[in-house]
């Protein structure tokens, strides 16, 4: 799924916002551990997705940020995990 997300760190905690398939400016929290980071926000599962009755959903982010480039695992509670990759948008 295509996304943008919108991060701001200040020491170890992570915020920000999320918008995409899963709603638009999604508030994100989250933590940095040395170029490690674990995200979560609340998502809304549309109706047009292949699995799963639309309704609430939980979303985690987990992988490594490394300048511009960022990659790891996403994991839509009780409906989809995959890999994601971000790049910084210039």
């Amino acid at each position: 799924m295509d996304a943008q997300l919108e991060l701001h760190r200040d020491g170890n905690k992570v915020t920000g916002t999320w918008s995409g398939p899963l709603g638009d400016g999604r508030a994100i929290t989250g933590t940095w551990r040395n170029g490690y980071v674990e995200l979560s926000f609340a998502g809304e599962w549309a109706k047009e997705s292949p699995r799963g009755a639309p309704g609430p959903v939980d979303a985690f982010l987990m992988g490594w940020i490394d300048g511009d480039l960022g990659k790891g695992r996403m994991r839509v509670q009780g409906r989809s995990d995959g890999s994601w990759a971000a790049k910084r948008k210039q």
